[in-house]
């Protein structure tokens, strides 16, 4: 039998919604809401499996009166608590009390800088509606000293493609935390307008430039998440300067849980709607109902879709083989399915990046980011990255070369002098070999964003 651990849950907590919006994943599901009793049943049902984090979503969760009861709850047991909303039906009375109920993050659904834009999505005066609820609770944060963090959520297509970059200045207005953008995921409604909101690789890595130039330019403070492939990232970040985390796209089925309005459940939020679309996908969808089936039952109805999915997500993919990241960067399997597409855009970042020559000088000092702990086992190097609530680790094999050049970077010498170093204790190797070996090894570990160059007052 599997073992089973549920870390994270996405809960659609409600079947009620007061919008139609374009691209909406979820599927048809009647049947009333689950009470507030049932709820907490399920809450504390899921406990002992390792349930850190709930993530209530909708269709509209806001809707439930009885969500800052359910969040203060959570809260209590050391479970954090995020909501994604879209912003239109907090009236005063409901936002301060989502807010004072422990919340961890509030996240305001938003798809253009403009009602134009925005409303086309999402409807008819929306637009105003959000970003008003948005400066109301970025408000009372401020005065009443609250920790809840305020964050917007973007889904990148083709009706708000060359709007999205003037977000960065929109957010840096409001003053929010954190913005998410994401491309579209061609399941539910977003199937029957797939002409109207399909971008290609190459326009959505266009867009990723556009929007990581304005946020270079700008330099607001709140962070910037962009679903990006972890290649796409790291072009990113050397292009612009800027300190994007490469986000590892292994699927997580197995250690998250998605939950209908009615308690039944699934490894995966997508494959209720992806099933729709591909019909191969149908015999994956095994419910648990949590409230009167034992967890066991979670074990064997959910086995055969993990199964799949990972050994989807371990494939080789045309073109992928050769790449660093193979075994950090499989996107969702069920996206993969859906968009075959998606994966030219990480083979298209990878040929940019390379053509890349980094501009410093033999005179510059390489040093390893504060933010990036490292262990060196004998030629295994291992590293970890704590970056605020996001991590990552990552293991690279080392020779007896590499690694002598890695143990010399400590901020202090530059690539002149490690390159002079280790002439002296590889003297049987060419000069010009130590100091392509150095080149090389810099520039690899710059583009990783593993490396930087410390300015002169650093």
């Amino acid at each position: 039998m599997m073992k089973y651990k549920v870390k994270s849950v996405r809960w659609d907590i409600t079947n009620k919604c007061n919008l139609k919006c374009l691209h909406c994943y979820t599927v048809d599901n009647p049947g009333a809401d689950l009470s507030y009793s049932q709820v907490l049943h399920i809450i504390e049902k899921l406990r002992p499996l390792g349930l850190e984090e709930i993530n209530f979503s909708g269709r509209e969760p806001t809707l439930r009166e009885d969500l800052p009861a359910i969040i203060k709850k959570c809260c209590a047991g050391d479970i954090r608590v995020n909501v994604t909303t879209n912003g239109t039906v907090l009236a005063r009375k409901g936002f301060s009390s989502l807010l004072q109920s422990g919340l961890n993050m509030l996240v305001f659904s938003l798809d253009g800088v403009s009602d134009s834009t925005h409303d086309k999505v999402r409807g008819k005066g929306n637009f105003h509606k959000t970003i008003g609820n948005i400066l109301m609770c970025m408000n009372y944060i401020r005065k009443n000293n609250i920790s809840t963090k305020i964050g917007i959520s973007c889904t990148l297509q083709k009706i708000n493609a060359k709007e999205l970059p003037k977000m960065i200045s929109l957010c840096n207005i409001l003053g929010i935390h954190f913005l998410s953008i994401n491309p579209v995921s061609f399941c539910g409604s977003a199937t029957e307008v797939k002409c109207a909101l399909h971008l290609s690789a190459d326009e959505i890595l266009s867009c990723w430039c556009e929007i990581c130039k304005e946020y270079k330019k700008i330099k607001p403070q709140f962070g910037l998440f962009l679903g990006t492939f972890p290649m796409e990232t790291k072009l990113l970040n050397v292009k612009y300067d800027i300190e994007l985390p490469v986000i590892h796209t292994l699927c997580s089925a197995g250690t998250t849980l998605y939950i209908d309005p009615h308690g039944q459940a699934l490894p995966c939020y997508m494959l209720p709607s992806m099933a729709n679309e591909i019909t191969t996908l149908n015999k994956y969808l095994c419910y648990w109902d949590i409230l009167n089936e034992p967890v066991e039952h979670a074990f064997n109805s959910f086995e055969p879709f993990i199964s799949y999915a990972h050994t989807i997500s371990k494939n080789d993919y045309s073109g992928c083989t050769d790449c660093p990241d193979v075994e950090i960067c499989k996107g969702c399997p069920l996206i993969v399915l859906s968009e075959p597409d998606a994966i030219h855009r990480c083979q298209l970042a990878q040929q940019k990046l390379a053509a890349i020559s980094p501009d410093f000088s033999h005179d510059a000092v390489p040093a390893i980011k504060k933010a990036i702990a490292w262990e060196l086992d004998n030629d295994i190097l291992h590293l970890s990255l704590q970056s605020g609530d996001y991590s990552s680790d990552k293991v690279y094999q080392f020779d007896h070369l590499t690694r002598s050049i890695w143990l010399k970077i400590d901020s202090k010498r530059s690539i002149m002098e490690i390159e002079r170093v280790m002439m002296n204790e590889f003297a049987m190797l060419p000069a010009k070999e130590i100091q392509g070996s150095v080149n090389n090894f810099v520039e690899y570990f710059w583009k990783e964003g593993i490396l930087y160059m410390p300015g002169p007052y650093e």
